[in-house]
C-alpha cells in the first residue's frame, strides 16, 4: 500500500519567527488549546469570552505573549494588559484582530482590529479600521499597550488577515471594505499607513453584509474572500483571487459559489486546496438551515468542478453563522459552531474523502466553543515539504519543494530511539520510525541567496487498523415487494467491523476499485442495496492513507413486516401537554411474550425502526398534535433484523395516588399502613393486602391497580418520632400572673398542651391559674411526654364570720408544698401569724382577739429557696 501524504513543514524567517507563535489558542467560553505537542491538549486557563473574533500570540518557542477578543488584552497570567482596555474591536466581529510582530524586533507587536455590523446599527458609524501597539519590554515582559485604536480606515468590514511578504521578512496585512482591498505593509521600521488598494470584486455596501472571513493561501499567491449576505435575503458569495505578494496587488476574480451565506475562509498548508463553510438556503423560505463545508483543488484545471461537500452538519442552533475554519501548526483545519469539541479536516491537503473530515473530534476539557478562532499570519503554516508514507513500518520519505537553492540541510527525525538515524544531511532522505505516535521532525536550511531557516512538522504514523472480515448486515424488507431489496444503515456494521469506531474514519462504496481510490462512498444512512446478498466494501483508517479494506454483505430478510398488534398501555402523563405518555416496559413485556429472547426497540416512525435512527428511550409522548398513536418496534436476534411492525396502544388510565407519610410514635410498636382504595394491592415484600403492619421506620413501596392492568406506585414513609433527651417544666407561681415553661434543648417539632387544651408552638403557658395542672408535649400527633404539677397561690381574701366559707386564709394546695413557712404581716409590718403548710389557716384573730376588716401581707418561704410575697383583704359582714 502506498501512501502520499502533503503534511507540511512550518517556515520560519531566519530563525526568529514561525516556529510556534500560532501554538497556543483561545476562543469561545474560556476554552483553549495548546498545539505545542503537535496534538491539541486542552487550556483551561484563559479568561476569554468571545462568539466570534479573538486572536492569540505566542514565542516562537511556542509560550504564550497575550490575546484579545478585540476589546481586551491579556497577558501570559490571564490578567488585562496596562492600557489593554476598550480596543476598538468585537468579540462579535468574524475576525475581531490580527498581531503581527514588526520585523526584527522581539518586543513590538501591532494589533489590528477589524469593524463589526453592531457598530452600524441604531444610527452608528461604524468602528473602522484601527490598530494598536503592545510592547512587551514593559512591566517586566508581561506588556503594556502602549498606542491604541490609531484610525487606518474609518470605516470597514470583519475581515482581515496577514501573510509574509515576498521579501520573506515583511508583512501584508489585508483587509476589505465596500468593492477594495486595502494591503498596509509592516518592516522593521513599523506600519506604512498608506495602503495599497484594489478595486476588484462586488461592492458590499450595506454593513449588514460584512461579516465573514477573509484568508491569503499560506504561500501569499491567493486570497480567498467569503461574504455573508443578511440583507436584503440570505445569500452568500465566495470568491478567490491572486495576491502579489511583492506588490500588494489584489486581482484575478474568480466567483467559486454563491448558493451558501458563505463564512468560514481557510487553505491548506501547501495552498493546493481552498475550503469554505456555509449555510444552505431554504428555497421555500428563505431561511438558512444546514451548514455545509466544501472544499476545492486549486491544482485542478477546473477548480469550480473540483468543489467536493466535505461535510453536510444538520443546524443544531438559532443562527445564521456557519462556524469559522483555522489551520493549525499540526496543519489540521479546525471548524468552531457551538459545542464543547472542534471539528477537524485532519488532512486538508488532499483531495475528497481523504481530507477525512470528523465531525465534533477535538476535545475542550469541557469548555464550550462559539463561532470563531483565533485567525494568524496565514505564512506561519506555509509548506515546502512533501511527505510520503505515514504507516509503521514504511520508510517515510521526506523531499523538499523550495525554489531558492540550497546549500545544506540538517534533519532531526524526532526519534531518538532510531539512534544515528534519527538525523541526516541529504536534502531528500527517509526514516522509518520506531512507534507509532506524533514527532517532531525539525529541519534547518541553508539558502545561497536567503538567511539560514528552521521549518518545523508535526509527522502522524499511524498503523493500519486491523478489520474484521466478511461481516453481515441484515435488514428486514418491509416494503410488501418481496425482492430481496431494502434500505440500510450502514453504520449498524461498524461495531462487528472494528469494535470501537472511535478514533477511525470509516467510509463504504459499491466497489472495490472505489474503495482503494476513496471514491464515490456510499450514504451511510439510508442505502439501498442493489440485489439480496449484495456485497460493498468498507474502507477504515486512522490516517487517511493508512487504511484497511474489508467486505460487508448486505442481506435482506423477506416480508419482514408483521403488521399492526394492540397492547395495552397505561398513561403516565400528569403533564397536560401531553395527551399521553407511555412507558416502554409495558410493550417490551407483551413483546417478549411473542419473541422470546429477542432483543427489542422502539421509533416514531418506520423508516427510522427500518434504518435504527432515533430510537426511544424510556417513555413514547404523544401530543394532541399527533397524527397517529402509534409505535413502530423492531426485533432483532444476533443483531440481524427479524421483524419490524406497529403497536397500536390501547392506552388506559392509571390510578389516581399519593405518597403518604405516616409517623410511629415512641410508644407505639407497630403502625399499619393503608394506600387507600384500590382493586389491588403488590407491597415489595410480596403481600398482596389492603394493609401491612409494620415495626420500623423507612419507606414501603406498594403497587396499587385500578383494574384495567394498570398500575402506579405509593410509597409511604414511616417516620419515628424522636424524644428529647431531657424535658423541665419550670413553674413561676404565686403571682398576679403565674407561668409554667418547657424546657427541651434540642429543636424539634414540638407543640405544648396544658391541662388538655389546645396544642401551642410556644413553650410559654401566662396566666396559669394556682391549682393542679398537668403539662403534655407532643411531636406530631405522638404524645412524647407529660408531667402533674401544682401552681401555688393564695386566695384575695377571706371571711371569718362562721358561714363556714372563706372562715380562714391559707395558700391554695398547702398540703402540696411541704415545708413552705408563711408569714402573715398587718399593714405596719407586724407579724400576726406563722403558718406551716400542714396548719390550719389564719382565723382572722391575732392572740384571741378579731382583727379589723383591712389588707394584709404575706411572705412565702419555700424550701427550693423560693419566696414570693403578695397581699389579701380580711372582711366582716
Amino acid at each position: 500500500m502506498k501512501q502520499l501524504l502533503y503534511l507540511i513543514l512550518l517556515l520560519l524567517v531566519g530563525t526568529a519567527y514561525g516556529q510556534r507563535e500560532a501554538a497556543n489558542w483561545f476562543f469561545g467560553s474560556n476554552a483553549g488549546l495548546d498545539f505545542n505537542s503537535g496534538s491539541p491538549v486542552p487550556r483551561l486557563d484563559g479568561v476569554l469570552n468571545t462568539v466570534e473574533g479573538c486572536e492569540t500570540i505566542s514565542t516562537p518557542e511556542g509560550t504564550l505573549l497575550f490575546y484579545t477578543e478585540g476589546r481586551n488584552v491579556w497577558n501570559r497570567l490571564h490578567e488585562v494588559m496596562p492600557n489593554g482596555e476598550d480596543l476598538d474591536g468585537s468579540f462579535s466581529a468574524t475576525q475581531s484582530a490580527l498581531v503581527i510582530p514588526q520585523p526584527g524586533s522581539t518586543e513590538i507587536y501591532y494589533v489590528f482590529t477589524s469593524d463589526v455590523v453592531q457598530a452600524y446599527q441604531d444610527g452608528g458609524s461604524g468602528n473602522g479600521f484601527n490598530y494598536s501597539i503592545v510592547d512587551m519590554s514593559l512591566s517586566g515582559g508581561l506588556g503594556d499597550v502602549t498606542d491604541k485604536n490609531v484610525n487606518l480606515l474609518p470605516q470597514g468590514s470583519e475581515k482581515i488577515t496577514g501573510v509574509r511578504a515576498a521579501d520573506g521578512e515583511n508583512y501584508w496585512v489585508i483587509t476589505h471594505y465596500e468593492n477594495r482591498f486595502y494591503a498596509y505593509f509592516v518592516d522593521d521600521t513599523g506600519l506604512n499607513p498608506t495602503p495599497v488598494i484594489s478595486t476588484i470584486g462586488p461592492n458590499i455596501n450595506d454593513f449588514n453584509n460584512i461579516r465573514g472571513a477573509m484568508k491569503s493561501s499560506p504561500d501569499g499567491k491567493q486570497l480567498a474572500i467569503a461574504h455573508a449576505i443578511f440583507q436584503p435575503a440570505f445569500t452568500g458569495q465566495f470568491l478567490l483571487y491572486d495576491f502579489d505578494t511583492e506588490t500588494g496587488v489584489v486581482s484575478n476574480e474568480v466567483v467559486l459559489g454563491t448558493d451558501l451565506v458563505f463564512y468560514g475562509v481557510e487553505f491548506s498548508a501547501d495552498s493546493s486546496k481552498l475550503y469554505a463553510s456555509g449555510k444552505t438556503i431554504n428555497s421555500d423560505t428563505g431561511a438558512t438551515e444546514n451548514i455545509n463545508i466544501i472544499q476545492f483543488d486549486l491544482t485542478d484545471p477546473d477548480v469550480l468542478g473540483s468543489r467536493f461537500l466535505i461535510a453536510d452538519i444538520p443546524n443544531p442552533f438559532i443562527s445564521d453563522l456557519a462556524g469559522t475554519l483555522q489551520i493549525a501548526i499540526d496543519k489540521k483545519i479546525y471548524h468552531s459552531i457551538p459545542n464543547n469539541n472542534l471539528s477537524v479536516i485532519r488532512t486538508p491537503n488532499f483531495p475528497r474523502l481523504d481530507s477525512d473530515f470528523r465531525l465534533f473530534d477535538t476535545d475542550l476539557g469541557g469548555r464550550s466553543t462559539k463561532f470563531g478562532l483565533p485567525p494568524f499570519i496565514q505564512s506561519f503554516f506555509e509548506s515546502i515539504v512533501e511527505i510520503e508514507n505515514f504507516c509503521l513500518g514504511d520508510a517515510t520519505q521526506f523531499t523538499i519543494t523550495a525554489d531558492d537553492p540550497i546549500v545544506a540541510v540538517n534533519w532531526d527525525f524526532g526519534d531518538p530511539a532510531s539512534g544515528a538515524d534519527n538525523t541526516s544531511t541529504l536534502l531528500n532522505p527517509t526514516h522509518v520510525f520506531t512507534g507509532p505516535g506524533v514527532y517532531t521532525v525539525t529541519l534547518d536550511v541553508e539558502y545561497e541567496t536567503r538567511p539560514t531557516q528552521r521549518y518545523i512538522e508535526f509527522v502522524e504514523i499511524g498503523d493500519a487498523p486491523i478489520v474484521n472480515s466478511g461481516v453481515q448486515l441484515v435488514q428486514c424488507d418491509i416494503d410488501g415487494v418481496d425482492d430481496g431489496i431494502s434500505q440500510f444503515n450502514l453504520n449498524e456494521a461498524l461495531m462487528e467491523l472494528v469494535g470501537d469506531p472511535r478514533g477511525f474514519t470509516v467510509n463504504f462504496f459499491r466497489t472495490l476499485a472505489d474503495a482503494e481510490n476513496n471514491e464515490n462512498a456510499l450514504p451511510e444512512i439510508g442505502y439501498e442495496n442493489e440485489f439480496n446478498g449484495q456485497v460493498v466494501y468498507v474502507r477504515v483508517f486512522e490516517n487517511a492513507l493508512c487504511f484497511a479494506i474489508a467486505e460487508v454483505t448486505l442481506i435482506v430478510e423477506p416480508m419482514a413486516y408483521a403488521g399492526d398488534i394492540t397492547l395495552v398501555a397505561c398513561n403516565r402523563s400528569d403533564n397536560p401537554d401531553f395527551e399521553a405518555i407511555v412507558d416502554l416496559v409495558d410493550f417490551e413485556a407483551q413483546l417478549l411474550e411473542l419473541y422470546p429472547g429477542a432483543d427489542i426497540s422502539f421509533y416514531d416512525t418506520r423508516d427510522d425502526a427500518l434504518l435504527e435512527l432515533n430510537p426511544l428511550i424510556d417513555q413514547v409522548q404523544f401530543t394532541a398534535f399527533d397524527t397517529e398513536l402509534a409505535v413502530y418496534y423492531r426485533i432483532e436476534y444476533n443483531n440481524d433484523c427479524a421483524f419490524i411492525g406497529r403497536i397500536l396502544p390501547d392506552i388506559r388510565p392509571v390510578p389516581e395516588a399519593q405518597d403518604i407519610s405516616l409517623e410511629i410514635c415512641p410508644d407505639e410498636d407497630e403502625v399499619i399502613l393503608d394506600p387507600g382504595d384500590y382493586a389491588a394491592y403488590l407491597w415489595e415484600n410480596g403481600e398482596t393486602t389492603r394493609t401491612i403492619v409494620v415495626s420500623e421506620p423507612g419507606p414501603y413501596v406498594v403497587d396499587v391497580f385500578n383494574g384495567v392492568g394498570c398500575n402506579t406506585t405509593i410509597t409511604i414513609n414511616v417516620v419515628a418520632i424522636p424524644v428529647p433527651t431531657e424535658i423541665n417544666v419550670v413553674v413561676v407561681d404565686f403571682q398576679d400572673s403565674n407561668t409554667i415553661t418547657v424546657e427541651i434543648t434540642e429543636e424539634g417539632p414540638w407543640q405544648y398542651q396544658l391541662d388538655g387544651g389546645l396544642l401551642q408552638s410556644a413553650n410559654v403557658f401566662t396566666n396559669v391559674l394556682a391549682g393542679p395542672r398537668r403539662v403534655a408535649v407532643y411531636a406530631e400527633d405522638c404524645l412524647i411526654y407529660e408531667e402533674d404539677i401544682f401552681v401555688g397561690g393564695a386566695p384575695n381574701y377571706f371571711t371569718p364570720n362562721g358561714d363556714g366559707f372563706h372562715d380562714s386564709w391559707h395558700i391554695f394546695n398547702a398540703l402540696e408544698f411541704p415545708g413552705a413557712n408563711i408569714k402573715i404581716y398587718d399593714r405596719y409590718g407586724k407579724i400576726l401569724r406563722n403558718l406551716r403548710h400542714d396548719q390550719a389557716g389564719w382565723d382572722g384573730t391575732y392572740r384571741g382577739n378579731p382583727m379589723p376588716s383591712s389588707d394584709y401581707w404575706y411572705m412565702i418561704e419555700l424550701p427550693d429557696g423560693r419566696n414570693a410575697r403578695g397581699h389579701f383583704s380580711l372582711i366582716r359582714r
